[in-house]
């Protein structure tokens, strides 16, 4: 694979990743799920404004809230072999970890998290940016109840509000 190949994730999507993080790490949950990468998206200063006034905020924020007990359901990656009575550093999963915000932590999404976010990589050309994650969510919510729950009734219209952007 060349370079021209990769998708770069642009600096404003890595910050709403980060932003999620912290939203995971805020609620108490072990793992960022879809609802702490919607409010890192609300937070955004492009995305934020365009889809606010189509999404149930407070469904949202309920929804970050259970996260936090919900399980994740990623696998733990194997380590290689290692000498006789060595650990692993730390547990590895089948998904993407980001930093926070403040840098201080580093949280795995979890499986839903990490389908939304490989949706929206496939609906970007070159530069992965916060409106290809929208799209992404609203992929993937076509399929799943519990994020269409989380964009209301009107999926299509977050789609088109972020269209411009």
């Amino acid at each position: 694979m060349t370079d021209s190949e990769h998708l770069r994730l642009d600096p404003d999507l890595l910050a709403v990743m980060r932003a999620g993080v912290s939203a995971a790490v805020e609620h108490g949950a072990a793992f960022v799920a879809p609802p702490h990468l919607l409010l890192a998206l609300l937070w955004d200063p492009r995305v934020g404004p365009a889809i606010d006034p189509l999404v149930p905020r407070e469904t949202i924020a309920k929804a970050a809230e259970e996260a936090a007990n919900k399980l994740p359901e990623v696998a733990e990656v194997p380590e290689g072999p290692l000498p006789e009575r060595e650990r692993p550093p730390f547990a590895r999963y089948d998904t993407l970890a980001f930093r926070s915000i403040d840098g201080r932590s580093t949280l795995y999404l979890d499986a839903d998290a990490f389908h939304v976010f490989m949706e929206g990589a496939h609906r970007a050309e070159g530069v992965y940016r916060p409106k290809h994650l929208v799209y992404g969510f609203t992929a993937e919510a076509v399929k799943d109840r519990d994020l269409l729950g989380l964009f209301g009734s009107d999926p299509a219209g977050v789609t088109k509000a972020v269209d411009a952007l």
